[in-house]
């Protein structure tokens, strides 16, 4: 009884959310994302995103609102839905409960966009609730991606975080609601969006999730990310344009740009390309390891360590100073296949070609895999 009280006080504010921000009428914001016919569709340059239906979580009078707190609850709910299409995807998002109706409508809407239901290519599911994932076999053709993996027919292929399922648009692992927990960035010309369930509508709400597994986790991602992209889709709201994205300076942008093609390359296997990002005299201290000074002496490191299968390279709570105009300083959390740890310093100078590259590479190996 304490703990179905406690759970029934927490989701107090969530109906004060609920209340104030889904009672609006459905639309999808401004002139940028308004649907216009164009059939047949072919898509150019960076992706695109078009929200499809704006998802909701309304109290039913007389009913309780919290999931499984009695067995005659009840609530109104719909995820939001949308369209993300690059050159070599069509991908439909959380495709899930919807009011009576309104699912047609929005087939209708996609068939305005000049895309059928068979012209989909993947759906991305943000976690494994029902109310995001019961119109998952609409779509006949479509790869199913989650947190973790691709499933299509009987194929169960295994995924990375930070997975680039299409160029542009990148799986990240945020758990926290659940532990499965998934959301979407996504790379156009109006900015970054994050499709995410680290919130659930367009008042960076509720605070506390009541339904969270690990609130704690849950807090970190929302850290993490928060700051970083310019535009966020919830799972039952409004896009909303980030009011809390860090401005960064030019050279701060234009270094996140080259840590992040030095991770690709990595993560392909291309030495030479991440030889070549640091500075002919450069400096790697790499703990346990040793120091190696120069191209040549980081090279005889990389280039075995790769070859033995090392990949899989991510950061995470990354920070980013601008020192001056031509050397900024990058630290974050590493993972890969192969083991975990810290870096501590990579100190990124811009030289006289214009080329960002890595004069010093502070880090260090906390924990290896077996």
């Amino acid at each position: 009884m304490i703990l179905r009280r406690t759970a029934i006080l927490a989701f107090t504010s969530l109906i004060l959310f609920a209340c104030n921000a889904q009672e609006k009428k459905h639309k999808h914001g401004d002139d940028t994302h308004t649907h216009k016919e164009t059939s047949p569709y072919i898509h150019e340059g960076l992706p695109t995103i078009d929200v499809l239906y704006d998802g909701y979580v309304k109290p039913i009078e007389g009913k309780t609102f919290l999931p499984g707190a009695k067995p005659d609850g009840a609530r109104k709910v719909a995820s939001t839905i949308s369209l993300i299409r690059t050159e070599d995807m069509i991908m439909v998002t959380d495709p899930g409960m919807t009011a009576e109706g309104d699912w047609d409508n929005l087939i209708h809407t996609m068939k305005n966009l000049g895309v059928s239901k068979e012209d989909v290519t993947h759906i991305f599911i943000s976690h494994h609730h029902p109310d995001h994932n019961t119109r998952v076999g609409v779509f006949p053709n479509a790869i199913i991606v989650d947190f973790w993996a691709t499933y299509k027919n009987d194929d169960w292929n295994d995924h990375p975080d930070k997975f680039e399922i299409s160029e542009g648009v990148i799986v990240i692992k945020t758990p926290g609601h659940t532990h499965e927990d998934a959301s979407l960035l996504v790379e156009t010309k109006e900015g970054t969006y994050l499709l995410t369930h680290m919130w659930w509508n367009d008042q960076f709400g509720p605070d506390k999730d009541p339904l969270a597994q690990d609130q704690i986790t849950l807090d970190k991602n929302r850290q993490e990310w928060v700051h970083q992209v310019d535009w966020i889709v919830p799972g039952h709201g409004k896009m909303f344009k980030n009011s809390k994205k860090t401005n960064r300076t030019k050279a701060e942008k234009e270094v996140i740009i080259a840590s992040n093609n030095w991770i690709k390359n990595f993560n392909k296997g291309n030495v030479d390309y991440c030889v070549n990002a640091y500075t002919t005299n450069a400096t790697m201290n790499a703990k346990p390891f040793g120091t190696f000074k120069g191209r040549k002496k980081i090279d005889d490191f990389w280039r075995p360590f790769v070859a033995s299968g090392a990949s899989f390279l991510v950061y995470r709570n990354t920070e980013v100073k601008e020192i001056n105009s031509t050397t900024v300083h990058v630290s974050s959390n590493w993972s890969m296949n192969v083991g975990e740890g810290i870096i501590t310093k990579e100190e990124w100078i811009k030289e006289k070609d214009g080329v960002w590259r890595l004069r010093t590479d502070n880090f260090e190996v906390l924990k290896q895999y077996e």
